[in-house]
């Protein structure tokens, strides 16, 4: 095994030290576990078959954008397939007299219907999220009938289903419209219930993203090895627990 050698501040060190004597292992099996952890949450894992192919990031100006949303609008406009929601006649109007002047003070009008860029790590995060709640009902499915009350859970069907995000927050907003579009492209198509009027098209009206990333923290590492070997492709009702017990609030049974 290599050997890595790193700096901490003494009061960083002392709380790894006392974190690693609570558990019972050595302050370097402790810290090894938890970069091993770490790297497990945070490295995308090819978990299903609706993510999109390709591996190389591909980056794009908000110039390069708008030009490439142009194109696709006129593309769909010589079809007769734009809808008038897409179009505002004097809107366009004066947007050619702002390029056509060269009105620099106007220039950020033109790219006021373009959003903030999604990071490819935030959208990794939502095809980590949404092949989770798949993988916890498939599993669920497999346990046979009344599968939630073998998992040993107080309100398992609640962890374990997909609850959307919530729009109030900046993040989680964004996360909320990339998952939308998913379902709509008829990706993780199981969770469309989730966006719909009954759920309030998907908005928690709180935020999900901590639950979300405390139980992927379990589950990722459970998934990797159920899965290796091609042994078996759900989780055990006791790997469920595990998952759903590290969402905040969740209880086992009789406690």
């Amino acid at each position: 095994m290599a050997t890595v050698t790193i700096r901490l501040e003494d009061e960083a060190r002392d709380r790894i030290a006392e974190a690693a004597e609570e558990r019972g292992v050595t302050l370097s099996n402790y810290i090894r576990e938890a970069l091993e952890l770490h790297l497990a949450v945070e490295q995308p894992d090819e978990l299903g078959s609706s993510r999109p192919g390709g591996e190389e990031a591909v980056s794009l100006t908000l110039f390069q954008r708008k030009v490439l949303q142009l194109l696709h609008r006129n593309l769909l406009a010589t079809q007769g397939g734009l809808t008038e929601s897409y179009y505002d006649h004097d809107q366009e109007v004066r947007s050619l007299k702002v390029l056509e002047n060269g009105f620099a003070g106007e220039y950020a009008e033109e790219f006021a219907d373009i959003s903030e860029p999604m990071t490819r790590a935030e959208c990794e995060l939502v095809w980590d999220i949404l092949d989770m709640f798949r993988i916890i009902q498939g599993s669920v499915y497999e346990l046979g009938e009344g599968g939630w009350d073998h998992i040993g859970v107080e309100n398992a069907e609640r962890y374990g289903t997909f609850r959307g995000f919530d729009l109030n927050d900046s993040l989680e907003s964004r996360l909320l419209a990339y998952a939308k579009y998913l379902i709509k492209t008829d990706r993780w198509t199981e969770q469309s219930s989730a966006f719909s009027r009954e759920n309030k098209g998907g908005n928690s009206h709180t935020p999900r993203l901590p639950t979300y990333r405390a139980m992927l923290r379990v589950f990722k590492p459970l998934w990797r090895q159920a899965v290796r070997g091609g042994s078996r492709f759900h989780l055990s009702a006791e790997d469920l627990r595990q998952v759903l017990l590290a969402a905040p609030g969740a209880q086992p049974t009789g406690e």
